[in-house]
């Protein structure tokens, strides 16, 4: 199985703060998966000061990366036109990224957003 984190996710992973099902289905993953998208929402985040972080974000979500073994995803237009492609069920373009990754890698997405597992083939879980 592999899982997607989205950045909800990866701010609970660094504060120890992952819940239970979604910390054992990290645990229990073959490929954990990071998408560019994480980094630059967390980057985003921090530039307008709702997000404090120990050092500069792409090296914060570098170090997090190493540490818990996630694999950096990066974007591609494929998979940017596949996210705008998809219905419209969610409004954050970030979210629709996750989704579209979360089908082309066939991953559960780890988050507490209660729309995405509304998206037909995309399952989620979190507490």
């Amino acid at each position: 199985m592999n899982v997607l984190l989205d950045t909800c996710a990866l701010i609970a992973l660094a504060s120890g703060k992952l819940p239970g099902k979604a910390a054992k289905s990290l645990e229990r993953a073959e490929r954990a998966i990071l998408p560019a998208v994480v980094p630059w929402e967390v980057a985003i985040k921090t530039s307008k000061g709702k997000l404090a972080l120990p050092l500069p974000p792409q090296a914060w979500c570098g170090e997090l990366a190493r540490r818990h073994r996630l694999s950096p995803m990066d974007l591609s237009a494929s998979l940017l036109c596949s996210a705008a492609a998809l219905p419209a069920v969610h409004r954050d373009p970030f979210d629709r990224v996750i989704v579209a990754a979360a089908l082309r890698h066939d991953a559960l997405v780890l988050t507490s957003d209660r729309t995405i597992p509304l998206y037909p083939g995309v399952a989620a879980v979190w507490k």
